[in-house]
């Protein structure tokens, strides 16, 4: 068992690290867990009136489940969650059922008029809080793999934890680092944006005929990117990233990187 208080902070960090890789490729699964459900709305849930002689409730999100009430003219419902184009209401007797979105217009809010709802395909994710992220690239010639894990603070601002592993001929490198991401248009579907972090790089040199020393050294990065909206809260990300390595060298090194990847917000 590994006593942590008595290793420098460097291999802490990196005990951490070699861990947290070890997920790197289960978070796919989580994206699609987390993209497969369903939204719910915040504080207190809206309540609508029905206003066309009735509206079909089905017992789950598609037209292919059977349909096993109906709601009339004047009888009150609540909205309680929502997945793509389908909404979960409760009626004032406590039944719970799926209606179709667009359905929805043929009801009256408090104010008498039909109520706004976000279109699911996109703005949706604009009021989650926490972002999911794999990517794959180039490392100045190495594979790359990196692992991300994102807090929206506000609608334009995300602090970011970054997790790679990047695998070259010569050499490969591990990189832990936080960075704060500026999304200055998060409404566009092809949203650009930048941010700048510090952290960590570890490299591990192949074994050659002198025994190499790995090394720990800091390093800078800033990054210019997009979200490219794909369906729900489901994004490909494109990134590119200029890491400056501070090392105790005379010499600081430049890496440049390219990497593709999906993101999920929840």
């Amino acid at each position: 068992m590994i006593n942590a208080v008595s290793l420098p902070l460097g291999d802490v960090c990196f005990v951490l690290h070699r861990r947290c890789l070890r997920g790197i490729g289960g978070l796919l699964f989580l994206c699609a867990a987390l993209w497969l459900s369903p939204g719910a709305w915040a504080d207190d849930d809206p309540q609508v009136t029905v206003n066309d002689a009735y509206i079909n409730v089905h017992n789950g999100p598609g037209r292919g489940y059977p349909i096993f009430h109906v709601v009339e003219r004047g009888e009150v419902i609540t909205l309680l969650k929502s997945r793509t184009d389908w909404i979960k209401i409760k009626t004032y007797r406590g039944k719970t059922g799926w209606v179709r979105r667009r359905d929805l217009q043929f009801t009256l809010g408090p104010d008498g008029q039909p109520p706004e709802l976000d279109d699911p395909k996109q703005e949706d994710y604009l009021t989650d809080r926490f972002e999911l992220g794999v990517a794959l690239g180039d490392f100045n010639g190495a594979d790359s793999l990196t692992g991300t894990l994102g807090y929206r603070f506000t609608e334009n601002l995300t602090a970011e934890l970054r997790v790679a592993q990047n695998t070259g001929q010569f050499s490969d490198s591990q990189i832990l680092a936080v960075a704060l991401l500026h999304q200055p248009f998060p409404e566009w579907r092809i949203s650009p944006f930048f941010s700048l972090g510090t952290g960590e790089i570890k490299t591990l040199p192949s074994a050659t005929l002198v025994e190499p020393e790995d090394r720990n050294d800091t390093l800078i990065q800033a990054s210019l990117g997009s979200y490219i909206h794909l369906t729900g809260r489901f994004f490909m990300r494109v990134e590119y990233t200029n890491h400056m390595i501070l090392t105790s060298r005379n010499d600081n090194e430049e890496v440049n990187e390219w990497k593709v990847g999906f993101n999920i917000f929840f």
